[in-house]
């Protein structure tokens, strides 16, 4: 008799699952019809249970959760991955990883209750399979430039360029958060070879120092720049004087790297006509051998 009676219970579960998902996930819609452009379609997982619809619309759009909510270590950007871990269980999930790390009956309804909001089973799974992500799909980048920085040094970044070339995972969300704003970006740590030199460092991709590539306009420092001399008093470079003559590009990168110090510079390569010697020939300007014109500091 508990046999008969439960078949008829399982069916209208499934009934009100199916119709639960109708509403939230209306067939034909996927998530990569959305304005912004930060998702891709949605994911049917058949681990731990059969069978899951994932929405991005619905937890980004609607619940209005960033990105980096669950692509910060939670979840990596590609489609799938998770379940190719041993740990993707019902019993991680209670103790907070994954799913479980919001839907622990806090921030959202716990995952060992409420099964049908999530549990479409194999005939739901199949009602949306046409507008599921592919396996290995990853996030939709934004869809123009993001603005690093403020001002004339700002940086437009456009990931239509980059994931071209690379997928997001080498980025995101090790390197960069998912998010924009929420860390500081500095030349100091790229010419470290972190952040963005980790692959702008003239191998991978053109070398970080090459400042105009992505700097549309890069304003010269101020104040002058101190080169120390062994036996010499110090040189002071002034960019606000020789700018008011030439051209960055006369001198950066052909001559100069754009970082102080890391064009090895030295007096008899000038002598031959390299770094300063380039001008300072005696007759695009004095030459190198009038010492006192520029060790004076």
């Amino acid at each position: 008799m508990v046999e008969k009676k439960s078949i008829p219970i399982l069916a209208i579960a499934s009934i009100f699952a199916l119709a639960f998902l109708a509403a939230v996930f209306p067939p034909g819609a996927s998530a990569a019809q959305g304005e912004n452009g930060l998702y891709k379609g949605d994911i049917v997982y058949t681990q731990p249970l059969k069978s899951v619809v994932f929405s991005h619309e619905l937890h980004v759009v609607k619940k209005g959760l960033g990105c980096d909510k669950c692509h910060s270590g939670l979840f990596a950007p590609a489609a799938y991955s998770a379940t190719e871990k041993g740990d993707f269980t019902m019993a991680s999930f209670s103790k907070g990883k994954y799913c479980g790390a919001c839907h622990n009956g806090r921030t959202a309804f716990a995952s060992d209750s409420q099964c049908a909001r999530c549990h479409a089973g194999v005939k739901g799974a199949r009602a949306f399979a046409k507008t599921v992500a592919a396996p290995g799909v990853a996030l939709l980048p934004p869809g123009g430039p993001i603005s690093i920085g403020e001002g004339d040094v700002a940086v437009q970044f456009s990931h239509k360029v980059h994931t071209q070339v690379f997928n997001c995972s080498q980025c995101h969300s090790g390197m960069f958060p998912m998010s924009k704003g929420k860390m500081k970006i500095s030349m100091a740590e790229i010419n470290r070879g972190r952040l963005c030199g980790s692959c702008h460092n003239g191998n991978t991709a053109f070398a970080a120092s090459q400042c105009a590539r992505c700097h549309q306009k890069v304003p010269a420092p101020k104040t002058g720049l101190l080169y120390a001399a062994k036996g010499m008093k110090r040189v002071s470079f002034s960019h606000p004087l020789h700018t008011q003559m030439f051209k960055c590009a006369e001198c950066h990168t052909k001559r100069f790297k754009m970082q102080k110090g890391g064009s090895g510079m030295k007096m008899d390569p000038m002598y031959n006509g390299k770094f300063c010697g380039g001008c300072h020939n005696g007759k695009t300007a004095f030459a190198v051998t009038n010492c006192d014109k520029c060790h004076n500091q």
